[in-house]
């Protein structure tokens, strides 16, 4: 038989007759006349049709090749978020840079120059003064957003934070992050939370938008957009649509708010909105805003008139939205490309000049004003006698230094790659040469620039409180103050270096986590930050040279004139340590440093004072641990991505819990990584609310009472049942230690091995033992025997005070009688009330006692959803119902981390911490386990009904 003739579907152009009819043609490609012989399908009917307008052919290979082309597209691009988005970035950069090229590709650097320099006094005094007026307009939204939040602040307090924070965020971009840590720091000490704090930086930013429609809207009709768009001008129904479009919705916002009070619900986050009058205040602050810092770049182009204002200030919005929409630092680049493109009438020079002038009057210095007065400010703070313990988290965590000097060591290091781009003063090079030979000069700029970038690179670890980081910008600082003075006897930006230098040297004692210069990516925006600063010196170079002709001996000149050679050299060994540095993902926090093994002294005291068996989990050999100044106590935990994750409360005296909690939040913030505590009970939850953690309910653990347990009554009629059924079928219990354990082991871990094949497991780890002779070795086993053969056994905790006994390995033969396990928990409960234990510890029921109410959180109700149906995932009802035959008491337990989207991470971090298989044991503490790429999140639901659990797992199913 000869191969089936493939059939091709093709989609026409003409639309269908009826909704909801897909019209297909199908052809057979054997035919002698396909397309008079193609059918029509409407909806699985077949008919005839002769025409032969088609949009495409295709084949099904084709379509789905396609479509599994974009699939596959788009998974790249969400594993490679952080790629993406710095690809994009600098894209945009790319772009505005060359747009802003091409508009000057007919002045040259010297007229700038010149121009900049016949700007009058008189007008640098109103750019200053305009200055001072937007940013006066800018304390407005906030003092309406503290208003409309029902926050009463001193006037002073809103004022100077909105100040610095729009100074800092204006220069830096990510307002977010930048004004709202600025916020936090300044808004913190008078009371606020964190999210009041967010809801103040999103009232204030929506001021913004308001007012920037407004202008916008009020600048379209305009007539001097005629001349707009390189002399295009707009089409009619846009100028003059586009304005009624958005005045209308303006109108529709405020009759909206005027009305009732109104409020935006952003999932758990309610943000009330300010009323018709607040709003109406808003729009004439954001409009004068928008006015007077347009009127800057007026006042410093003397060429312009008052007739030329109206067309400045319709274009000066639309640039500035398009530059934030971006979200270039500081809309470098872009900002200026846009207006050059819808001013095209304006001479090029002065604009330029004045745009300069623009940037140094409302970005740079405010942004080294607020600088100075927040290092200032806090270095004064972090220079105060030490704090105590209670407050030295919360002091450094509100501190603004990191962001402070994070921001002034970039600016250094932008400063230094900038200025090496541009030709130097020839007087300058002319003093230098006569006292140094050339070499020495071509060698001082290329090492300056690549200063510059180490210190762009730096500044990343200073954010995040590195101590090298610090170490290394100091050096650096230093050796740029040097490098600026050998390069041109530039007294100014050494000046400028060596106040940087100072500052960071005044508020050394932000930096104090350690540092490992390996692994931790940085985040796109401070990537694109960077390549802006490169874009930007690079379109510096090529326009201040372009009237060099480029050829390949320029890269060996070395004389005191060759300019553009030094610049060639500096671009290609900053472009080259910048790849380099940004591959190796420089500045992340050191793993922690490992102890001794907790001594034996200490593990005798705590154990002696401990009220939870779970005490013996620092036998497993997998933990690191914090101890108590007095020796008596102690915390263990493990590291597991950026959480370390305490397990359960402190072990030994209560009185020494404050002590360990805060020492271990204190470790967690050093290395950067946020603190968890994993199972803890009520008792921790007092300590967790003074350390600003989050509390989430894992569950219930049981707990049965043996002062007065016994099998008679009706009560525990089964489980006296159960054990005269056992007896009769001769099973016997027993407790073992010592020698008589250890003569066992053998065939104990035989039935441990099976156990874990039957149930297709592994041993667990840092929640659970593990089948270890050393560790079973450390207490009593008890054992469920007939005819001298083991069928199941249970590894015992005991306290010395006796207050609690409680079991973790439980395995058992697959063959063992029905109702083996009632019988030993059973008899275990009758051995312990002998031996005067107190209670014995059941374990845990994840997600059990989660209130589903319609007020209760979203986790809590998805939680207690899954409890009740999600018996084929986990059995969490079935386990519950297992333990509540030994008539239990429950008491709560909790997981505390950070708020937040941290917690969510913690939780991650936990459950592939314990689903992990258990390092060997050893006698010191583990070294950090890193993230294994491609964990599977997938198992993510499954997995964390694992990590909920108590050691005692899955006593109905597993045993």
């Amino acid at each position: 038989m000869g191969e089936q003739a493939p059939t091709l579907v093709l989609a026409p152009r003409w639309p269908a007759s009826r909704r909801g009819i897909r019209p297909q043609i199908r052809i057979n490609a054997t035919s002698p006349d396909p397309l008079g012989g193609a059918e029509r399908a409407y909806n699985g009917k077949v008919r005839q049709d002769s025409s032969r307008d088609f949009m495409q052919l295709q084949t099904p290979a084709s379509v789905a090749g396609r479509r599994g082309g974009i699939a596959a597209a788009m998974r790249w691009c969400g594993e490679h978020r952080e790629l993406v988005a710095t690809l994009a970035g600098v894209a945009v950069l790319i772009f505005a840079f060359a747009g802003l090229s091409a508009s000057l590709r007919e002045i040259s650097l010297d007229e700038i120059r010149n121009a900049f320099a016949t700007i009058a006094p008189s007008r640098w005094l109103a750019a200053l003064a305009l200055t001072a007026l937007s940013f006066a307009c800018l304390i407005v939204f906030d003092v309406a957003a503290l208003r409309t939040l029902a926050i009463r602040l001193p006037f002073g307090v809103a004022a100077r934070a909105a100040v610095t924070s729009y100074a800092i965020s204006n220069m830096l971009g990510l307002p977010l992050l930048t004004g709202g840590t600025v916020r936090l720091n300044f808004y913190a000490r008078e009371g606020l939370r964190e999210g009041d704090v967010l809801r103040v930086v999103t009232l204030a930013g929506l001021s913004f938008w308001l007012g920037l429609v407004a202008v916008v809207a009020l600048s379209l009709p305009m007539q001097p957009w005629q001349a707009t768009l390189a002399g295009t001008g707009l089409p009619p129904a846009l100028r003059w649509g586009a304005p009624l479009l958005l005045i209308a919705g303006l109108a529709a916002y405020l009759r909206w708010t005027a009305r009732a009070p109104r409020s935006l619900v952003m999932g758990a986050v309610r943000l009330p909105l300010p009323g018709p009058s607040l709003t109406l205040a808003q729009l004439l602050a954001a409009a004068l805003d928008l006015i007077a810092s347009a009127a800057v770049i007026f006042v410093l182009a003397p060429s312009l008139t008052l007739a030329d204002f109206p067309h400045l200030l319709a274009a000066y919005p639309l640039a500035l939205a398009i530059a934030v929409i971006t979200h270039a630092p500081g809309g470098l680049g872009v900002f200026e490309a846009m207006l050059f493109l819808l001013l095209p009438e304006q001479p090029r020079t002065e604009l330029a000049a004045a745009l300069v002038g623009y940037r140094l009057v409302y970005f740079l210095l405010p942004f080294a004003l607020a600088l100075v007065y927040l290092a200032v400010r806090e270095g004064r703070r972090l220079h105060y006698r030490a704090l105590p313990a209670v407050r030295l988290g919360s002091h450094f965590a509100r501190s603004l230094a990191p962001l402070t000097m994070s921001s002034a060591v970039f600016g250094a290091g932008a400063l230094l790659i900038l200025t090496g781009a541009m030709p130097q003063f020839p007087e300058r090079v002319a003093a230098v040469t006569r006292l140094l030979p050339s070499i020495l000069l071509d060698l001082s700029h290329f090492t300056s620039s690549i200063v510059g970038t180490l210190l762009m690179f730096m500044a990343y670890g200073l954010y995040r409180r590195l101590d090298v980081a610090w170490i290394a910008s100091m050096a650096l600082l230093a050796a740029g103050m040097l490098l600026a003075l050998l390069r041109a006897f530039d007294v100014i930006e050494a000046g400028m270096l060596a106040v940087v230098l100072v500052m960071l040297a005044w508020t050394r004692p932000a930096f104090y986590r350690r540092t490992a210069f390996t692994g931790e990516r940085f985040g796109a925006s401070w990537m694109v930050a960077i390549a802006g600063v490169i874009c930007a010196s690079l379109f510096l170079g090529f326009f201040s040279y372009k009237d060099v002709d480029y050829h390949g001996s320029l890269w060996w000149q070395v004389q005191p004139s060759a300019d553009a050679p030094r610049f060639l050299r500096a671009s290609v060994g900053v472009g080259l340590v910048a790849f380099w540095l940004a591959v190796r993902r420089l500045s992340r926090p050191a793993p922690p440093r490992h102890a001794e093994a907790l001594p034996d002294h200490v593990w005798d005291r705590a154990l002696a004072g401990a009220a939870s068996s779970e005490a013996h989990l620092a036998r497993t050999g997998d933990k690191s641990f914090v101890v108590s100044d007095a020796g008596d106590a102690f915390l263990m935990y493990r590291v597991r991505g950026r959480s370390f994750i305490a397990m359960g409360a402190p072990i030994g005296p209560q009185e020494r819990w404050k002590e360990l909690v805060w020492k271990f939040r204190e470790l967690a913030d050093r290395h950067g990584a946020r603190p968890v505590f994993y199972r803890c009970g009520a008792e921790m939850l007092p300590h967790a609310i003074e350390l600003g953690l989050g509390i989430m309910k894992l569950g219930e653990a049981a707990s049965v009472p043996l002062a007065d347990f016994s099998l008679n009554g009706k009560a525990r009629a089964k489980l006296r049942n159960a054990v005269n059924r056992a007896e009769r079928e001769g099973l016997r219990f027993r407790v073992v230690e010592g020698a008589a354990l250890d003569a066992l082991l053998p065939e104990l871990r035989a039935i441990s091995d099976e156990w874990l094949a039957a149930k297709r497991q592994r041993e667990k780890q840092f929640s659970l033992g593990r089948f270890d002779r050393d560790y079973l070795a450390g207490g009593p086993v008890a054992l469920v025997e007939r005819d001298g053969v083991v069928l199941a056994f249970a590894n015992l905790w005991t306290l010395p005070a006796q207050a609690e006994l409680s079991f973790d390995l439980m395995r058992s033969r697959g063959d063992m009688p029905h109702g083996t396990m009632d019988f030993l928990f059973t008899r275990l409960m009758q051995w312990a009330r002998e031996q005067g234990y107190a209670t014995l510890a059941l374990g845990t029921a994840p997600l059990s006692g989660i209130e589903s109410r319609r007020l209760a959180p979203g986790w809590a109700r998805f939680a207690a959803a899954l409890f009740r149906h999600g018996e084929g995932l986990y059995g969490y009802a079935g386990l519950r119902r297992y333990k509540e035959k030994f008539l239990p008491d429950w008491s709560d337990r909790y997981f505390v981390a950070p708020r937040g989207l941290a917690m969510a991470q913690a939780l991650l971090d936990v459950t592939m911490l314990v689903s992990a298989p258990p390092q060997a044991p050893r006698s010191v503490r583990p070294r950090r386990q890193e993230p294994r790429p491609g964990a599977a999140a997938a198992r993510l639901v499954g997995t964390v009904a694992g990590t909920l659990s108590a050691p005692k797992r899955r006593l109905v199913r597993t045993h």
